[in-house]
């Protein structure tokens, strides 16, 4: 095996060896980019979920409040509206209890008089009020607990729906959270595999360069040339000058012998 045989050769395994490594680069690249897109994406989602939660709980918190405040007014109207009903109702039964009395007694054969029709009629009238006052707070009454009750029941909905969209979003970002944990770990290993595989190239490339330097001459330069091609005349001329004398002395010793 010659020694350009022997070149080619290495040339053309170093070649191969630089196209492999360089498809091995490309293809760590390409992972390590799409792993990156991956974390990116979601770190994204992590932090809309976070926002979603964050808004859920605060709005958790003001349905509360607002919640307590409503029950207390109604607590206080319910209070209010019941005291009312017992007043009127308690009144009631004294004047029916009272008037009654004197219905009986008028039934019985007593005579009326004028004072006790207009006794009877004011009672009537008074009576009549407070059956209207009965009915009035026993209305308000009714309204404010069914006011409560479907308030109440808007509210437990609310916050079992909050319960469940909480924990699905908890468990959500628990679960992104430990894809990126894996993901950055495969990354970190796709970095080492692409930074020695980017090293091996960058030997493999730097040996490429001293083959192809050995095998293509390198142009030479003119200040060389024109040196080169000065100590070459220099030489011939000498030469020249050299024959010049030995032809010289050759002539002149032809001569002596022919004057002999």
């Amino acid at each position: 095996e010659t020694k350009e045989t022997k070149e080619t050769k290495e040339t053309k395994e170093t070649k191969e060896k630089k196209e492999e490594l360089e498809s091995h680069v490309e293809a760590l690249s390409s992972n390590f980019d799409e792993t990156t897109a991956q974390i990116r994406k979601l770190k994204q989602q992590i932090s809309t979920l976070s926002t979603e939660l964050t808004d859920v709980a605060k709005s958790q918190k003001e349905a509360t409040k607002m919640r307590i405040q409503e029950k207390a007014e109604f607590e206080k109207l319910e209070a209010d509206y019941s005291a009312g009903l017992e007043g009127v109702q308690m009144a009631l039964k004294v004047l029916r209890d009272y008037y009654g009395q004197s219905f009986m007694q008028m039934d019985v054969g007593q005579p009326e008089t004028p004072s006790h029709s207009k006794k009877s009629d004011g009672a009537s009238s008074i009576i009549g009020i407070l059956e209207v006052a009965e009915s009035d707070f026993g209305r308000l009454l009714a309204e404010a607990r069914e006011t409560e009750m479907q308030a109440q029941t808007e509210y437990d909905e609310m916050t079992e729906d909050n319960k469940v969209d909480t924990t699905t979003k908890t468990a959500d970002v628990k679960g992104k959270k430990a894809q990126v944990v894996g993901l950055e770990h495969d990354l970190s290993e796709v970095q080492g595999d692409r930074e020695a595989e980017q090293e091996e190239l960058d030997a493999v490339n730097e040996y490429m360069s001293e083959l192809n330097s050995k095998c293509v001459a390198k142009p030479e330069p003119y200040e060389e040339r024109k040196r080169r091609r000065e100590a070459e005349m220099e030489g011939l001329q000498t030469a020249l000058d050299i024959l010049d004398g030995k032809a010289m002395a050759f002539l002149a010793v032809n001569n002596h012998v022919s004057r002999a």
